[in-house]
């Protein structure tokens, strides 16, 4: 594995600003067919961190084992310093919020704010904290003025704010978002990418992308490559020259 950092492996030192560890993680669909491979990352609080790779290289399967959506075959994923079980998956989901690369996906109710609305509704919450979250959320991601639109109406840059915006209604401490730039419009983008700079002030990001400019604002950005971690930088211009020259 390539580093630039002079850490150990992967960031391995696990300490009390490392909100989610990996060790060892390994997963394959089916006995011939291995999709990750022996990987240990682990992601400091308050850090944007990009996964970047070839399609196939195993970035989206990754992201479902930090929330349980998926067992790893061998190794552990730990969140806050628990690992993530059967039992405890839906205490660990509460806390890692996931954003897939399409929206509609993730978009259930006819009107933004009952969308936005459900997940706090859902945890039980009283219909004030609940009008609260939504309010704050949709005002976070700048769409407050579509609230009572009809969700199928909203362009593909809105519905992908209002994804997100139905993860931040539950104040996860972690955000993981998987290709948020694609779809995006020339003008939207440069919101879109400022608006999940300005996520990491209060939250974990990890974000799957080979969007450039994406890359640049990363405090982190890993590689994978056939189910490996293949490198680890700290800086833009390395893996530019490391994946590209």
């Amino acid at each position: 594995m390539i580093t630039n950092n002079g850490s150990d492996k992967n960031h391995r030192n696990f300490n009390t600003k490392n909100v989610l560890e990996i060790d060892n993680l390994s997963f394959q669909y089916t006995k011939s067919i291995k999709v990750l491979e022996d990987i240990s990352i682990s992601f400091r609080e308050k850090e944007l961190t990009l996964i970047a790779g070839p399609n196939g290289s195993g970035k989206t399967t990754l992201i479902k084992h930090f929330n349980g959506l998926l067992t790893p075959t061998e190794g552990i994923v730990r969140v806050f310093g628990h690992q993530v079980s059967s039992k405890n998956r839906r205490e660990i989901q509460k806390q890692i919020g996931v954003v897939f690369q399409n929206p509609d996906e993730q978009i259930f109710f006819p009107k933004v704010y009952d969308d936005v609305a459900f997940g706090p509704r859902n945890m039980h919450f009283s219909s004030e904290e609940v009008d609260l979250r939504v309010k704050a959320a949709l005002q976070d991601v700048q769409i407050e003025n579509l609230a009572e639109r009809i969700t199928f109406n909203l362009s593909f840059g809105e519905k992908k704010r209002l994804a997100l915006a139905g993860i931040l209604a539950m104040k996860p401490k972690i955000i993981v978002l998987d290709e948020p730039t694609i779809g995006i419009d020339p003008w939207s983008k440069p919101r879109l990418i400022d608006l999940i700079i300005h996520l990491k002030q209060n939250h974990t990001v990890i974000v799957i992308s080979h969007d450039f400019d994406m890359m640049k604002k990363a405090d982190r950005i890993l590689l994978l490559k056939k189910g490996k971690i293949f490198g680890d930088f700290n800086l833009y211009e390395d893996f530019y020259n490391q994946e590209f020259n």
